[in-house]
């Protein structure tokens, strides 16, 4: 805590405070806009206004809320300039002056006025741009920020996002300079997650651990749960092959059954360990599970894990069991001691005894738990296994785990090499360590020493390890000013009693805040090399730029269109690509939000506990926009597709036949099916839904902004949302046909609502319906769900999917509703590219980029708009090339 402090204030201090930064640009900004002394609009202009539109929209009449008088004599702010685009825009597609006005411009006196408006929004764009670029001077968002200490420090898994404050959203991404500001709170959490992530870097022991090779067997890792409280299928069955060991389960030996458990390794045969497993006829359920507790990590690093095992079929009344009949999906998770789980891979075991092989990032201490993840997850009191048939229900049985590892490439690693090169670590006494260390590291009950580097010559290789770290850290040439003030706090640290270590800590942790490493780089103007390989790094990476970039930087030859065409494909054929995929999608599709509503628990028992369907529904999503960056599908394909990229669960939940397993992967659609493109995947249904009811406003608003990029006004003061009738009385359509009767509702319901009603036919989890559900009137429904809970719910009134497109024409279903959309597919690439250039620039797509968005359109026809086709035209467009 004191060297955060120290740091702290050193950063604030003696570095080029980001704040401040932020606060001197911002009134710049401010002078700038000012400058202007001459009236924005023109002679011509206001002539026509005075003709045409202040009889509406004067300071009297004030129509639809809009005073174009305020705005006639007063040059571009921010505020005037959305007001007169929006007054161009409405009179250049022929909406204003109202079409029942008796006298109206004749069209040559209309086309005059647009020309005249674009080229004043032109000019004074223009000229801001030319003064302070096309994008404020930002900080790194907390995805990029993660994702550049990764990389920095080469851990993969180094997770530090959580710890960072929420960024500001603007313009629909959490890249927008004007909207990610920096104070000292921020500042502060910055430092303590960069002093977290660099003390997890360093070496934690003097020899590398032995890279080895060890088989864990299931009987041997601990309790066999014999006996559980309530149903039988709630504990662990001991077999052989496919032969149940009745002798070790309660309900076959009456000796066991004043037991809970046993331990199966005292009953491990020597010679049959290959044979033995356990089964699970359940997914994860504390405390029976299946957990290889006698491996722990033990560094961080990467791991080659094998795991065996089967699928089997137990008797109804649990006392026999034999080969399993399909598929079943296992998800393996890395488990801490206090038991949190992260995901790390799936895979499928079958019928037939086979070996899944993975290789996974691990983080020290943390061991493997396997789930079967198709199999019930049981809750008390009473359940019912919805697998379960006449003759029996599914299992997985559990053999062994094997581990490879840790497969290192050298010791110390390459991000502990960087913060100390090759000084040696030594073991050195608590009582001789840094007075930082905790008093609980000091207790004589605790150990006596700690592992430590320690340097003979504290000042030069403070000197030359600083500057190898900056020059890394930062993505342009240090100067040596900068170099001179962190060496400065190392030194201070070391004078106040701190050990070279924990002061070159220090020194680190003030370069990860500083402006240097926190901010994009870049001055108004065409982007330099290293400007330009910062923005296409961070733009298809979400990451700093590699040593390719660097290098091709540093040449200029990344300036040339044909290195920086094949540099886009380098980046996008990379893994790393999909850090793009997933950071755009959350804020495009909002798949971020796809956790913060869950599924009723009374009207949609089926989804409870079904971890594997909402982690399916998120990974399709970012599967199917990389399959379609492969391919370079086009826009249209955003709407409608001939496949979906599902697996064995979603494909259920979808109604597709003859898929099977974990394994995500494109499959071919039936002729005539709803799904394919992304209006109809379940992650999007979800993340507009709230878990109890779905909203045809909310949908159609979703569908208007991020696919067709009309933005649709917040509601007038005052009315209320409409909220679906949950007893089945009325339906959603009826409650906003008697909401729409206001003429001040309707003008933009009849807009957004008919998208919304085309996915009515959607549940909250994206499975088809054709009638609502409710807790009250209605038809009961019999079963039960994955969590083994009976339903209650009734299904009440039919679902009507039907509506009309302005302009389009009608349609009875999503079928329909998306052959209207594809009548205009370039709408759609239209708004794509604006998304991209927003989330790759930090900064609105402005008037004066209109043209460059045209460009792009017409360059890209050939394709339809593929979407590689897309980010090439875009990486070369003018908006992309300047800051």
């Amino acid at each position: 805590m004191i060297l955060l402090t120290r740091a702290h204030y050193f950063v604030m201090r003696f570095v080029p405070n980001p704040r401040f930064s932020f606060a001197f640009a911002l009134c710049g900004v401010i002078a700038l806009c000012a400058r202007g002394t001459e009236p924005a609009i023109t002679a011509p202009s206001i002539d026509f206004l005075d003709r045409h539109c202040l009889l509406c929209h004067d300071a009297v009449e004030r129509k639809g809320n809009l005073n174009l008088e305020s705005f006639l004599e007063k040059p571009f702010d921010a505020e005037a300039l959305l007001v007169w685009t929006k007054v161009h825009d409405r009179v250049s597609a022929g909406e204003m002056p109202p079409k029942k006005r008796k006298r109206r411009p004749a069209a040559d006196e209309s086309a005059s006025f647009v020309d005249g408006l674009a080229t004043a929004i032109s000019t004074f764009e223009s000229d801001k741009i030319a003064r302070q670029g096309r994008s404020l001077k930002r900080r790194l968002n907390r995805y990029e920020y993660e994702n550049a200490v990764r990389d920095l420090l080469g851990n993969p898994i180094l997770s530090i996002r959580d710890s960072l404050p929420e960024d500001t959203v603007a313009y629909g991404f959490n890249k927008v300079g004007e909207a990610l500001d920096v104070s000292h709170v921020q500042i502060a959490r910055y430092l303590g997650a960069a002093d977290d992530a660099l003390r997890q870097t360093i070496a934690p022991r003097l020899e590398a651990p032995p890279s080895e090779t060890r088989r864990y067997y299931t009987w041997q890792q601990g309790r066999g749960f014999v006996k559980s409280i309530g149903p039988q299928l709630r504990k662990t069955f001991p077999v052989v092959g496919v032969d149940l060991q009745v002798d070790l389960v309660a309900s076959g030996n009456p000796d066991l059954e004043s037991k809970s458990h046993l331990n199966l390794g005292e009953h491990s045969v020597p010679g049959r360990e290959e044979l033995e497993a356990v089964v699970m006829l359940q997914s994860t359920y504390e405390p029976a599970h299946v957990r290889f507790e006698r491996f722990r990590a033990p560094v961080t690093a990467l791991y080659r894990l094998r795991l065996s095992g089967y699928g089997v079929w137990m008797s109804p009344d649990y006392k026999q069991t034999s080969r399993g009949r399909t598929v079943e999906p296992v998800s393996i998770y890395a488990s801490t001691i206090t038991r949190n789980l992260r995901k790390l891979a799936d895979f499928d075991f079958n019928p037939d005894p086979s070996v899944q092989e993975v290789e996974v990032w691990l983080r020290a201490g943390e061991t493997i738990q396997p789930d079967a993840v198709r199999l019930v997850r049981s809750r008390p009191p009473d359940f019912k296994n919805p697998l379960q048939e006449a003759d029996g229900m599914p299992g997985v049985a559990f053999q062994w785990m094997e581990v490879d590892g840790p497969l290192l490439d050298q010791w110390p690693t390459a991000g502990h090499r960087l913060l100390f090169g090759d000084i040696p670590l030594r073991e050195v006494p608590l009582a001789a360590a840094s007075e930082s260390q905790p008093a609980a590291a000091k207790d004589k009950r605790g150990p006596t020493t700690r592992i430590e580097v320690v340097s003979s010559d504290p000042t030069a290789d403070a000197d030359r390890l600083m500057r190898g770290f900056v020059a890394k850290a930062f993505r342009r040439v240090p100067n040596e000013a900068e170099i001179q003030s962190f060496l400065a706090l190392v030194h201070r640290a070391r004078d106040a009693g701190f050990s070279f270590q924990d002061a070159m800590i220090a020194g680190y942790t003030a370069v990860l805040a500083s402006p240097g490493f926190l901010y994009f780089q870049g001055e108004p103007g065409r982007l330099d090399g290293s400007g330009l390989a910062e923005r296409l790094a961070f733009f298809l990476w979400n990451s700093p730029p590699d040593d390719t970039l660097r290098a091709l930087a540093a040449d200029g030859s990344l300036l040339e269109p044909k290195v920086l065409r094949a540099q886009v494909d380098r980046l996008l054929d990379d893994p790393k690509a999909m850090r793009f995929v997933e950071a755009f999608l959350d804020y495009w599709l909002d798949l971020r939000e796809i956790d913060s509503s869950s599924p009723d628990g009374n009207l949609y028992p089926e989804y409870q506990l079904d971890e594997h369907l909402a982690e399916s529904l998120e990974k399709e999503t970012q599967l199917t926009f990389a399959e379609f960056l492969r391919r370079d599908l086009g826009a249209a394909a955003f709407v409608d597709t001939d496949f979906a990229v599902i697996n064995g669960r979603l494909a259920d939940h979808y109604g597709i036949p003859d898929v099977e397993g974990a394994l995500l992967r494109p499959v071919a659609l039936p002729a005539d099916h709803v799904r394919g493109g992304f209006l109809t995947q379940g992650s999007v249904l979800k993340v507009t839904a709230n878990g109890t009811t779905t909203s045809p406003v909310l949908r159609g608003v979703w569908i208007m902004e991020k696919i067709l990029g009309h933005h649709i006004p917040p509601p007038p003061p005052g009315v209320g949302a409409v909220e679906s009738d949950t007893r089945g009385a009325t339906t959603i359509r009826e409650e906003l046909a008697k909401h729409s009767t206001q003429e001040s509702c309707n003008a933009c319901h009849r807009t957004i609502d008919p998208p919304g009603f085309a996915l009515e036919s959607f549940d909250v989890m994206g499975a088809w319906r054709d009638q609502y559900r409710s807790v009250g009137e209605g038809t009961p429904v019999a079963g039960a769900g994955h969590h083994g809970q009976k339903f209650i719910y009734k299904l009440a009134q039919p679902v009507d999917a039907s509506g009309t497109v302005e302009g389009v024409g009608e349609f009875t279903d999503i079928r329909g509703f998306k052959q209207a959309l594809l009548k205009d597919p370039e709408r759609i690439a239209r708004n794509l590219t604006e998304q991209f250039l927003v989330y790759a620039t930090g900064a609105p797509v402005r008037f004066s980029d209109r043209p460059a968005v045209n460009r792009i359109l017409e360059q890209t026809r050939a394709s339809r708009h593929g979407l590689r086709s897309l980010l090439h035209a875009l990486v070369q467009s003018e908006p992309f090339l300047i800051k």
